[in-house]
């Protein structure tokens, strides 16, 4: 715990050297290289650490072991199995080594994500590090992959090429199958957010709600039968983790409606993307194995925080209701308030919750931290 307490900190120092004052392209770029530098030390240099380390390890003996004759492997996808394969091929490679490799998979891919995409990247990278994107990359290694290659398709989806989107996806569920939920997405997050629909929305969400439990019984039935009596379906995690991404989205609700958000394409998407990872954040509340799901929408729960943030900070709100009353908070000390207070609430959620998951051995990158044969 103290490593990560340490990291945290040091992502704060380098946000107050680099970001807090005239930030520039090139200051956010020596921003993002050296934290995600941090962190993929951290990740690349682990021994042990992560509930599916092991399993990864094993695996990737097992292959290199089995050579090329088949591409299957326990019930992994054969993207994954067919990059593992080739890592091994690298002579005197041992899985340490390739934990390294899948380490470089996973930040690099972040990190210039991050730096392309986040108005404001020290936001994006604490939040990357609070909502559990790191510790999952550390943990969900194939599902790590899929992500990686997601980030890449945002770049599509955002632009409105469907096609280009579409492949990307289907290239990343050969890496984990859950990513093709993303090709249903892409049609939802097409509505206009506004308070009529986030009543909507908030009706969908209690009927996901309530629904769950058969509509995961009717798909692993099917799919991933060995699921539908485990622990992964019978029990949820702590609501806690769902706190953050319901204000994030009420909020960003609230403002597209009052015109403070440009409603243009790319932050319309955030917003809808924010909405449906919270509804799957609640309901992992009831099902764990929902969890896995709510990490595409995570990602771009990090990049409309700032977004907020600078809308309030150059908007302010400036508002008139139905019965003509005018609510104006548009003046400078407004829009710096209204700025500063919702980032300030946002942090402070963020690390209460980030540490309530390390108490809990979130993916079980906590617990008995071993840095090759040092331990932590």
């Amino acid at each position: 715990m103290l490593l990560y307490t340490l990291s945290n900190a040091a992502l704060l120092v380098w946000a107050a050297i680099f970001c807090f004052h005239k930030p520039s392209k090139v200051k956010n770029l020596l921003f993002v290289i050296l934290s995600f530098t941090q962190l993929f030390v951290i990740m690349a240099f682990r021994y042990n650490v992560g509930f599916d380390y092991q399993m990864y390890a094993t695996g990737f003996r097992n292959m290199q072991a089995a050579g090329f004759e088949t591409l299957a492997y326990k019930d992994w996808e054969t993207g994954f199995v067919l990059l593992t394969k080739l890592i091994g091929l690298i002579p005197s490679i041992d899985y340490d080594w390739y934990m390294l490799i899948l380490s470089v998979i996973a930040i690099v891919p972040a990190a210039i994500f991050i730096y392309k995409n986040s108005p404001i990247p020290w936001i994006s990278v604490v939040l990357y590090v609070n909502m559990f994107m790191f510790f999952m990359s550390m943990n969900f290694l194939r599902q790590m992959v899929a992500i990686s290659l997601l980030m890449l398709a945002w770049h599509f989806m955002k632009r409105n090429k469907f096609w280009l989107f579409a492949l990307v996806i289907i290239i990343a569920s050969f890496f984990h199958q859950t990513v093709l939920v993303m090709l249903p997405v892409y049609l939802l997050i097409k509505v206009k957010p506004g308070l009529k629909e986030l009543l909507l929305y908030g009706y969908l969400l209690l009927w996901f709600y309530l629904a769950s439990t058969n509509l995961i019984q009717v798909i692993t039935s099917f799919y991933h039968e060995e699921y539908s009596e485990s622990i992964f379906v019978k029990q949820g995690v702590s609501l806690v983790y769902a706190i953050l991404p319901v204000f994030i989205t009420i909020v960003a609700f609230v403002l597209a409606k009052t015109g403070t958000i440009n409603m243009n394409n790319e932050n319309k998407y955030l917003i809808n993307l924010s909405f449906i990872g919270t509804l799957l954040m609640v309901t992992m509340s009831k099902h764990s194995i929902i969890e896995r799901l709510s990490y595409y929408f995570i990602l771009f729960m990090i990049l409309l925080v700032p977004v907020i943030y600078q809308s309030l900070k150059t908007n302010g709100i400036k508002y008139t209701t139905s019965n003509n009353r005018v609510i104006d908070f548009s003046d400078s000390r407004s829009r710096t308030a209204l700025a500063v207070s919702f980032l300030v609430l946002v942090l402070l959620i963020s690390y209460a919750v980030f540490y309530f998951g390390m108490f809990e051995d979130a993916h079980g990158a906590v617990v008995d931290y071993q840095f090759r044969l040092v331990s932590f």
